[in-house]
């Protein structure tokens, strides 16, 4: 037990104060001991965190440091905890205040998703810049090359546009993609209302593709369960959905391999908690490990990078299909088997 100090319990107003507060707050008195807690520090720390010292409730020399600093010269001060409670990581921001001669107040604000959210920002803007300067760079050179050593020799300027060009256009399918996810995550708490007939947006959408498709001697077969089927939704949106994932299957199911599109018949969804309609797109590729599955639809994020520039991918074909279905209030699932392929499906409600 804490030395003999002045009661808290003489402070009920302060007691009330702390237990209305909507924050994890402690009460330590000068002794070192803590004196109260409210629910939600005790949800925090369990419930025996009264009458302990505060150094064995809170393990962080940051937090300690700051606690006895405040003790000796009643200044407030901020600090940061970074801890991890149920496996999972938790960032605080620590306000201490000292109350009167003889108590400190401590209280402990969530900031974990602020600092997902910077953290999420830093790491964007790096992946932008990568992006951007990888080609550039590559322009720059040749360009260089091309004003110089090269300035005479039409053979190596026509490789070096030829280069050039290709880097230009992956620039701009970049900047393309950038501006439709930053379009689509400002419209995300919008729900569309518009009536659209989606069979036949598929339709359309498929025949977008078979002069690409002749090419690379694929097949696009497309199962339809449906003669109209009517939903709520974003024409353009849905449509770029679909084509992302055929040009997804394109890229990385392989040539002369079919792609697999099948609309199912409107049922009720467990995964929509109502009735919706199922869209899959499957391919005969690779295939994708299990562990890299739920990080598809992370911005910038590729299994082979590689060979997904080597196919013209940006990183964010998938993460602009996921926000755009979000915004339908539909969901994404993916299914792979190694060696085998992968089904991209969608959920969408269709009430």
């Amino acid at each position: 037990m804490s030395p003999s100090t002045s009661k808290i319990e003489n402070y009920p107003n302060l007691i009330l104060f702390l237990d209305a507060i909507p924050l994890p707050g402690v009460i330590i008195g000068t002794d070192e001991f803590v004196h109260y807690a409210n629910k939600k520090a005790r949800d925090l720390f369990g419930d025996l965190i009264q009458d302990r010292h505060y150094i064995t409730v809170m393990r962080d020399p940051e937090v300690s440091d700051a606690i006895e600093a405040v003790i000796k010269d009643s200044d407030t001060r901020k600090t940061r905890w970074a801890t991890s409670l149920s496996s999972v990581d938790l960032v605080f921001e620590v306000h201490i205040t000292s109350i009167g001669s003889q108590h400190l107040l401590v209280t402990f604000e969530d900031s974990t998703q602020v600092e997902k959210s910077n953290q999420i920002r830093r790491d964007f803007v790096t992946n932008v810049s990568h992006e951007l300067k990888t080609p550039l760079t590559s322009i720059i050179g040749f360009l260089e090359t091309i004003q110089t050593t090269a300035k005479n020799d039409q053979k190596a300027q026509e490789k070096f546009l030829s280069i050039m060009s290709d880097e230009a256009n992956r620039m701009d399918r970049l900047v393309n993609d950038l501006m439709s996810l930053n379009q689509v995550e400002s419209q995300e708490r919008s729900k569309p209302t518009t009536k659209i007939e989606l069979t036949e947006l598929i339709k359309e959408t498929v025949e977008k593709f078979l002069p690409v498709c002749k090419k690379t001697n694929n097949s696009v077969v497309f199962e339809n369960l449906n003669e109209k089927l009517q939903i709520e939704g974003d024409l353009d949106q849905l449509q770029q959905v679909i084509s992302n994932l055929i040009e997804n299957a394109l890229k990385y199911g392989g040539t002369e391999k079919e792609i697999k599109i099948k609309l199912h018949t409107p049922s009720f969804q467990p995964l929509l908690q109502k009735h919706g309609v199922v869209l899959d797109v499957a391919d005969q590729g690779d295939g994708i490990p299990d562990e890299y599955i739920p990080r598809l639809t992370e911005r910038f994020y590729r299994i082979d990078s590689h060979r997904s520039r080597q196919v013209g991918g940006t990183g964010l074909g998938l993460s602009i299909v996921k926000h755009i279905v979000h915004r339908h209030r539909g969901r994404l699932r993916i299914e792979s088997k190694v060696g085998k392929g992968s089904t991209f499906s969608i959920y969408l409600p269709i009430e």
